[in-house]
């Protein structure tokens, strides 16, 4: 059986009136009635009842047309379907977020105000290939497939309750930390691999306190006093609680480069394209209003 005949048979079916339907499907009525004896034939079964030039249908035909009409339906639907789908693949941008999950989150709140027509994927994951944009710290750039890129440098401060013992100071060597609970995320952000590093250099492994994969939460249990933390200069914004201080840190070059990349992933789209421009330039804007 073949798509074309099925089709032909539930034209002829629902009008019963074989030279209507060919005019109606642009076809010669010999071969629409070739198309249906074919069918007959393969099947074994007639379908149509053919007396005094009137088409009835058989109970084999009527069954047919039943089983017939959801598949047929369906691939009716199809064309259009997959068009649809298609134009949201258009507009929908995939990012792979491995450091400033914060700072991009609000890129993406701020963009789709006025792109509200534009969908976001956002992964993290240090393997995957298949995306548009990736926001990550600078040992993952990989020349080969980047189209386009920022890099910007970002000082990591340490944050300390404003009221205990380190509360009148305005830096800090890292080494005079090494007693205290770090509040940190968790241990698969690049970010808690950095500071680590950080602590190392000023000769200790940070005692954690707590850990979480969610910056808020880091943020929160530092401004609770819960321990002390590193806070970035610009990706986590600015430190709105009163009672926390950040340090400048003078033993250790605390310092990590934030890199953008826009990735080829089969045909530079203008909607990844117009969103990395706007991604870039907002960062640009929080790093340029930290400094202030």
């Amino acid at each position: 059986m073949e798509l074309t005949q099925l089709q032909y048979f539930v034209a002829v079916a629902e009008s019963l009136h074989m030279t209507r339907t060919a005019e109606r499907l642009h076809v010669a009525q010999p071969a629409l009635s070739q198309a249906i004896s074919r069918l007959e034939r393969e099947l074994g079964v007639l379908l149509f009842k053919r007396e005094r030039r009137q088409l009835t249908l058989t109970v084999y035909g009527a069954y047919l047309l039943e089983r017939l009409r959801a598949p047929l339906s369906v691939l009716a639907d199809l064309p259009a379907e997959l068009q649809e789908l298609a134009k949201g693949e258009r507009t929908t941008i995939r990012l792979n977020v491995l450091a400033a999950t914060s700072l991009v989150t609000d890129a993406i709140v701020a963009y789709q105000q006025n792109h509200p027509a534009t969908h976001f994927k956002l992964l993290q994951s240090a393997e995957a290939t298949d995306c548009d944009i990736v926001v990550s710290n600078a040992p993952v750039y990989d020349p080969d497939h980047t189209a386009g890129g920022m890099m910007l440098e970002e000082h990591i401060f340490l944050a300390v309750s404003d009221g205990g013992r380190y509360g009148n100071r305005s830096e800090i060597a890292l080494a005079d930390v090494a007693e205290e609970n770090f509040i940190s995320l968790g241990g698969s952000r690049q970010f808690r691999g950095i500071c680590d590093r950080f602590c190392l250099q000023a000769g200790f492994a940070p005692q954690v306190g707590f850990e979480s994969d969610n910056p808020a939460s880091v943020k929160k249990l530092i401004a609770a006093h819960a321990g002390v933390g590193f806070w970035p200069e610009f990706s986590w914004g600015r430190c709105s609680d009163p009672d926390v201080r950040l340090l400048a840190i003078t033993d250790v070059d605390c310092r990590r480069n934030l890199l953008l990349q826009k990735r080829e992933t089969g045909g530079a789209k203008h909607e990844v394209s117009e969103f990395f421009t706007f991604l870039c330039d907002f960062v640009q804007e929080k790093k340029a209003a930290a400094l202030i």
